[in-house]
C-alpha cells in the first residue's frame, strides 16, 4: 500500500485508505465465515504459485506487525 500511495496524489489517499479498509474487512469477513470459499479465491486470485508465496509472506508479516 505505501508504494500506491507513493505513486498518487495525497489527496486521492483518504479514498485509497478507506476502499483498503473495505477490501480487508470484506477478506477477514469470507476468511473467518467461509474457510474454504476464502481458499478458493485465494487460489483463483493467485494462480501463480510464486504470487500465491509473496502474498503468504506478505501476510505473515502483517499478520506479526498488526498483532505482534
Amino acid at each position: 500500500m505505501a508504494d500506491v500511495r507513493a505513486e498518487t496524489a495525497e489527496a486521492i489517499h483518504p479514498i485509497l485508505m478507506e476502499t483498503a479498509d473495505y477490501w480487508l474487512s470484506l477478506g477477514l469477513a469470507i476468511g473467518t465465515g467461509h474457510p474454504e470459499a476464502a481458499a478458493r479465491l485465494l487460489r483463483l486470485i493467485e494462480a501463480e504459485e510464486p504470487e500465491r508465496a509473496e502474498l503468504a509472506t506478505d501476510a505473515e508479516q502483517f499478520v506479526t506487525e498488526a498483532l505482534g
